[in-house]
């Protein structure tokens, strides 16, 4: 299982944001939505590609 859950991803994106930051406590919630959003959009846009979807770009 070398592929990343959606989860792991957002996770690690959050960690960086949070450590680029300055290692605030207390902000956790914040990182996590700063990181899941860019996360799911990446995640999405193969997905919806591959489905034929008209109103996204084949990439390349």
């Amino acid at each position: 299982m070398s592929e990343m859950t959606a989860e792991v991803k957002i996770r690690a994106r959050a960690f960086e944001l949070w450590q680029q930051d300055g290692s605030l406590e207390g902000c956790a919630d914040e990182y996590w939505r700063m990181a899941r959003a860019p996360v799911e959009k990446a995640i999405a846009i193969p997905d919806a590609a591959q489905t034929g979807d008209p109103g996204v770009p084949a990439p390349g």
